[in-house]
């Protein structure tokens, strides 16, 4: 049986520099096989096959990354089934080192493996700010796809996906603050909660919450507002088309006054 403890050296720094560089070291001590992901959220999108390997070839995963529910949904973008893999999870936003190094250290109790060590990263300067979507909880609404104004989603009759995760707005939850569901994620977001993906989820509290934002990003007329939202991110669309449409034309026009 091959087992790998997975590390997500996040890039978003959620729990710092010297935290990451701790873990890393007790890792490499163990002598036990691990891999070192440079950033979850990005190696999802940019490295999704590789990602998609890695997981594939051990029998036995123990991932150490922030909240389990954002990690299985960065996972099921990559194409890999967690349900059917024994994969299990430790979240260093809540859980100090020692824990982590204890967790690790049982993790590979029963076995004795030459370690094997492999890192993978997306060598960009995206900061992979993006929303991933539980669709356990999704009713396809798409409140989200008319609410964002920068094209990340795609609303059809039954499902509502992400299609452009490097046009959310670095930092940017409104859509996970509005989704009546609960079911946006942001796995980079800075505080703790549903939006972070934390699996502990008050509903009352987060109906509170959602009221509180809704009122304050939309107003007290929601469908309009979505809708004067879906007419501006159409306009944004109808420019930035029209806008490419003219730079080709003149770079087709330079081209032919060169010849």
């Amino acid at each position: 049986m091959i087992k790998k403890v997975f590390f997500c050296n996040c890039g978003a720094n959620l729990i710092g520099t010297d935290r990451l560089k701790d873990i890393e070291a007790y890792l490499k001590q163990m002598e036990h096989p691990y891999v070192v992901i440079s950033d979850l959220c990005g190696c999802a999108i940019e490295r999704k096959e590789e990602t998609y390997d890695l997981f594939l070839a051990a029998d036995e995963a123990l991932i150490v990354a922030c909240y389990p529910r954002g990690v299985r949904l960065l996972l099921e973008n990559c194409g890999i089934d967690y349900q059917n893999r024994k994969i299990s999870y430790l979240n260093f936003r809540e859980l100090n080192n020692q824990q982590i190094f204890g967790s690790v250290a049982s993790f590979f109790s029963e076995v004795s493996i030459n370690q094997v060590v492999s890192k993978i990263g997306y060598g960009s300067t995206w900061p992979s700010w993006y929303p991933v979507i539980d669709y356990s909880r999704c009713t396809a609404c798409g409140q989200c796809a008319d609410f964002c104004l920068f094209g990340v989603y795609e609303k059809t009759k039954n499902k509502v996906v992400v299609v452009n995760p490097k046009g959310c707005k670095n930092n940017c939850p409104a859509c996970a603050r509005i989704c009546p569901q609960i079911a946006i994620v942001f796995p980079k977001y800075e505080h703790s909660g549903a939006i972070a993906g934390s699996e502990t989820i008050d509903e009352m509290a987060e109906q509170k919450r959602q009221n509180l934002d809704i009122d304050a990003i939309l107003g007290s007329n929601i469908y309009k507002a979505l809708e004067m939202r879906k007419a501006k991110r159409q306009s944004i669309i109808r420019n930035t088309a029209m806008q490419q449409a003219i730079n080709e034309r003149a770079q087709a026009l330079a081209e032919k006054s060169d010849n």
